[in-house]
C-alpha cells in the first residue's frame, strides 16, 4: 500500500517567497511604467534592438531563476527523506 503523504511544512518557504518576489519584479521590470525606459532600438546589442536584448536577458533570468530553484527544491526533498519526492 501507498504511504501517506507528509504534510508540507507550517511556516513560509524564504526561497520561495524569494523567487516570487524576483518574479514580481521582473515583472514590474516588462511592463509600463518600467520598461519604456528601455523601449529604444538603439544601441544595438547581438544585432538586435535594445528593447529586444532587454526581453531576452530578462527572459534568461528567469530560465536560471527557475531552474535553480527546482534544483534547490530537488536536493531538500532528497535529503528530508521524501517518499514522495524526486524519482531514482
Amino acid at each position: 500500500m501507498d504511504e501517506p503523504r507528509r504534510a508540507p511544512p507550517s511556516g513560509r518557504n524564504p526561497v520561495a517567497v524569494a523567487v516570487a518576489a524576483f518574479y514580481v519584479l521582473l515583472f514590474a521590470a516588462l511592463v509600463w511604467p518600467v520598461y519604456p525606459w528601455f523601449a529604444t532600438i538603439e544601441p544595438r546589442v547581438l544585432a538586435m534592438p535594445f528593447s529586444l536584448f532587454y526581453v531576452v536577458v530578462g527572459l534568461l533570468f528567469s530560465f536560471f531563476v527557475l531552474f535553480g530553484y527546482y534544483l534547490w527544491e530537488r536536493k531538500r526533498e532528497t535529503v528530508d527523506g521524501d517518499p514522495n519526492g524526486a524519482s531514482r
